[in-house]
């Protein structure tokens, strides 16, 4: 968790730390969803499939606790230390983005503790990969109505 600071520099930089790898593993979830995918347009095992489906349902529950219990968080306090009224947006995006874990976690549920290879597994991989893109979105907008945003007054307050 990122040093908390009443200095809104130093409480950015913790969160852009932070982001940083929070992102980085954004990327390893996206490749373990791929790797299910690519799975499932051959003919794999269903040992290979069960090995996949497990590691991302473990990559799916690291990244959305990470972003609810963490990465939100950090990023609300970094809005409230700059105080410019970016909390607004804040509240509008991480409701819609709690939307998407129930769906997500549903997912998570169902695919990790089994060997299901059942019809419906190629749909709610497809179904997995449209709420992973609107949540990304979502998080995309926050980041940058938030973050980058606070990074821009940096910029211009180091320039003056």
């Amino acid at each position: 968790m990122p040093h908390r600071s009443e200095d809104p520099r130093e409480q950015f930089e913790a969160v852009e730390r932070l982001l940083t790898a929070w992102l980085k593993e954004r990327r390893a979830l996206l490749t373990h969803y791929t790797a299910v995918v690519v799975a499932l347009d051959g003919e794999p095992s269903a040992a290979s499939l069960h090995r996949r489906q497990v590691e991302l349902c473990g990559m799916l529950v690291d990244y959305i606790s990470a972003g609810h219990f963490e990465v939100f968080h950090e990023l609300v306090e970094e809005a409230e230390r700059f105080n410019d009224g970016s909390c607004n947006l804040a509240a509008e995006l991480i409701p819609a983005i709690s939307d998407t874990t129930e769906v997500i976690l549903a997912y998570e549920e169902k695919y990790t503790g089994s060997d299901t290879t059942d019809d419906t597994l190629s749909r709610d991989v497809s179904a997995l990969g449209e709420m992973l893109e609107l949540r990304f979105e979502l998080e995309d907008r926050l980041i940058a109505g938030l973050h980058n945003r606070h990074r821009r007054q940096m910029a211009t307050a180091r320039s003056a």
